[in-house]
């Protein structure tokens, strides 16, 4: 019994057809995803003079004039379209989405209502000015029921078909204009303050982040993102890759079951029912989650001339299945390079003589990644143990989601203890960046076993204090919070430390922590949802 399937149904004969004066000022056809087009199996759109257009994509016809809600009409400033759906902003920010945007137009609807508690926020979301956004929509593509069958997948590091979550994953990323920090708005995450639906100032929550290339220093001027993949470029024409969503980057503990110990070998989950609800009900049956989530891979450059224009799509259910697009000139014509998004595959273009979008890049052969780089954070923590030993942190990055802490004896032998994070599920909304308000986090801390041989050996009234902040064994969970002035770790180990910022270092500039009635509930049923997930055996 097919569940999902693609398709134009009877959209060509029941739309009505674009004025002729405005078809001839679309494209002929939609080859990148950008801010005013893009495409999917069934349907290409287009974006003009703030209305929606759509034609066919697998065959030749001509531009029709889409449905949308009376309210936006004629008020759309950008789209963005991955597979089954579409987002699109008025000049506010305001996002709509368009669920079915695959499906014939009867089937379409759309709905404002952008952000937790699972896609019913009234207030909805932003993206906020200077940013530039984009949609990914990761499907998890049921297509029968009898035998139940589930198709879309992603790949962790170890190399398994993990199953896509139940609903889907739904994200929009969003490049800051300093082009280091790229935030994600998710529709079962925080998107606003309920009580003050009103103020501007509390229309969105931007503390979630996806970790950025190059210990999130890389500066893009553009960002793409497919299936959960986001793609980056640089001026200079530098590119990265990376498979990162809320799931996949370690944090959904309610749905998902994570482990940094290895899961080679172990059998695959055939769906999300058997990973998630079976995982929790008896022993480990199936792999869980590899981490760390797959790292940023670094692209080749296209060898010609391109522009920031970029696209990334979807070319099948798996993660592999992604292809890069650059738009760019070669033998005096405009088109577009493209290729697979595996780094071996070679860039081919393909002309279209449509004009260009954005002016040439400098884009040299050469690997110029690091030119551009934003500055370390400069932000640091320190404790100084009446008994001699020192424990801190330097350059920490509230979004990355690694560490490292060094530990020194009194004698100044040194060991660096390195930090696996990810973000926590949380309610309530949060500041952006570091505030009086603790940014929790979990993961693990882990030590060279050359490092604890040295501590062993050159210090060995320090190895007590190891073992409770890196534990005797490969890695040890940790938990840890953040906060402008301090910053506390508590390892299963029996570890507890807090680090305080050191005396007279500048205070990074935080937005001020507005916390209202509404937080404190989300805050403590968060707690109580961790205080419940402890409960729950781990691996």
């Amino acid at each position: 019994m097919p569940l999902h399937y693609p398709t134009t149904g009877i959209g060509e004969w029941t739309l009505l057809p674009a004025p002729p004066g405005v078809a001839a000022r679309l494209p002929n056809r939609v080859s990148l995803r950008t801010d005013t087009a893009g495409f999917n199996d069934a349907w290409q759109y287009a974006l003009l003079d703030g209305h929606l257009y759509v034609k066919a994509t697998q065959r030749e016809s001509g531009w029709r004039v889409a449905p949308v809600p009376q309210c936006i009409q004629g008020q759309i400033s950008a789209i963005s379209v991955d597979g089954g759906r579409l987002a699109a902003t008025t000049p506010d920010g305001r996002l709509y989405t368009l669920d079915l945007a695959d499906q014939t137009p009867e089937l379409w609807w759309w709905t404002s209502r952008f952000g937790s508690p699972i896609w019913l926020n009234p207030t909805g979301s932003r993206v906020r000015p200077g940013y530039r956004w984009n949609l990914s929509w990761l499907d998890p593509d049921y297509r029968e029921v009898l035998p139940f069958r589930q198709y879309g997948s992603w790949t962790d590091r170890a190399g398994h078909h993990n199953p896509v979550g139940g609903a889907g994953v739904t994200t929009v990323y969003a490049l800051s204009p300093g082009g280091n920090h790229i935030h994600i708005l998710d529709p079962w995450l925080p998107a606003s303050d309920l009580l003050h639906f009103w103020d501007p100032g509390w229309a969105d929550d931007y503390s979630y982040e996806m970790p950025g290339p190059l210990g999130g220093r890389f500066r893009a001027v553009n960002l793409s993102s497919a299936g959960s993949t986001t793609f980056v470029i640089n001026r200079h024409g530098d590119m990265y890759t990376r498979l990162w969503d809320f799931d996949i980057s370690g944090a959904d503990t309610t749905f998902f079951t994570y482990s940094h110990d290895d899961q080679t070998g172990r059998r695959e989950p055939p769906n999300n029912f058997a990973a998630w609800v079976l995982q929790y009900l008896s022993h480990q049956q199936y792999a869980y989650v590899q981490l760390p989530p797959p790292a940023w891979l670094h692209q080749p450059k296209v060898p010609g001339a391109i522009t920031s224009a970029i696209s990334i799509h979807q070319t099948g259910r798996q993660s592999p299945d992604r292809e890069l697009r650059v738009e760019g000139r070669a033998s005096g014509r405009n088109g577009f390079w493209h290729k697979p998004i595996d780094p071996r595959a070679r860039w081919a273009f393909t002309p279209t003589d449509e004009p260009l979008r954005a002016p040439l890049l400098d884009n040299p052969a050469r690997d110029t990644s690091a030119t551009t780089l934003a500055p370390l954070s400069g932000i640091g923590y320190d404790y100084r143990d009446p008994a001699g030993w020192t424990l801190s942190a330097r350059d920490f990055d509230y979004a990355s989601d690694t560490m490292a802490l060094r530990l020194c004896s009194a004698r100044r032998v040194c060991a660096t203890v390195h930090g696996e994070l990810a973000p926590t599920l949380r309610v309530g909304r949060q500041p952006d960046g570091l505030s009086e308000i603790p940014r929790d986090y979990q993961g693990i801390l882990s030590i060279s076993p050359a490092e604890r041989a040295a501590v062993a050996r050159s210090a060995p009234s320090l190895r007590p204090v190891l073992d409770r902040l890196a534990g005797t064994g490969r890695h040890v969970k940790m938990t840890m919070s953040a906060t402008a002035t301090a910053l506390t770790i508590h390892t299963d180990a029996g570890g507890d430390f807090r680090l305080g910022r050191p005396a007279g270092a500048p205070v990074a500039p935080v937005p001020p922590a507005r916390f209202t009635a509404l937080d404190a509930l989300g805050a403590a049923a968060a707690d109580a949802l961790r205080r419940l997930a402890a409960l729950v055996p781990r691996p």
